[in-house]
């Protein structure tokens, strides 16, 4: 055989089962479901089906972990609902889907009998079995690290972006002196004090001077008395 039985599984279709016994019947209607198995730690179970003539038409995939005239397919069907669930089993070698040349059969249709633990005949299910080479997953791309495109990569001064040019330099201004503009403004000038000639006399001091020249000896010019008066 060309291939080993690290890359092959047996792809099995639980067609449908017929004359299937009730054997708990005092617990309602038979619910039967099957499992199957290569290895005991790896079973595999349908749904389950309300009838004496289930059908599932599920397809389960089996992967070999011994070489196929090792292998032996294990095919159970259980009473969902029941105390004593096991209804019957069979087991079927995969030594028999290889033909006489060694060769793997395409796929074989098996209407196999299954039997009770007492070794009585318990209805027939019908199975699709085929061994297929295990596909190869394809091989994963490494995921790349998303690009940060805000900042250049390091080390390569292509891309490295060029440093902004300085700003121009401010103006220089000398700072204007203050100055004290009251240099230019005129002080303020005091009122002048316009002496003008004394042409008249009121009559209030004519009167006094009459009064002096009665009480006074020699005569006061009114001339006189008003200098003597504003000097």
């Amino acid at each position: 055989m060309a291939s080993s039985s690290e890359t092959l599984d047996l792809v099995v279709t639980v067609v449908s089962a017929k004359h299937l016994k009730n054997v708990n019947w005092r617990n309602g209607d038979l619910k039967p479901y099957v499992v199957l198995y290569l290895d005991s730690d790896h079973r595999v179970s349908t749904r389950s089906d309300d009838s004496a003539k289930p059908v599932w038409n599920e397809r389960i995939t089996l992967p070999l972990t011994r070489s196929v005239h090792e292998s032996v397919l294990n095919v159970e069907i259980f009473h969902s609902d029941a105390a004593k669930p096991l209804v019957g089993s069979v087991r079927f070698p995969l030594v028999r889907l290889v033909d006489s040349e060694g060769a793997m059969v395409p796929e074989s249709i098996s209407s196999l009998e299954l039997l009770r633990p007492s070794g009585r005949p318990q209805g027939k299910i019908r199975l699709k079995l085929a061994i297929k080479e295990r596909p190869i997953p394809p091989p994963q791309r490494p995921q790349s690290q998303p690009r940060d495109y805000y900042s250049a990569p390091q080390g390569n001064h292509y891309y490295s972006p060029s440093p902004p040019p300085p700003p121009p330099p401010a103006p220089i201004t000398s700072p204007s002196p203050h100055r004290d503009y009251r240099e230019f403004s005129p002080s303020p000038s005091r009122p002048l004090l316009i002496r003008s000639p004394i042409t008249t006399i009121p009559d209030s001091i004519t009167l006094l001077l009459r009064r002096v020249r009665c009480t006074i000896g020699p005569p006061i010019t009114a001339s006189h008395l008003l200098q003597s008066i504003f000097l």
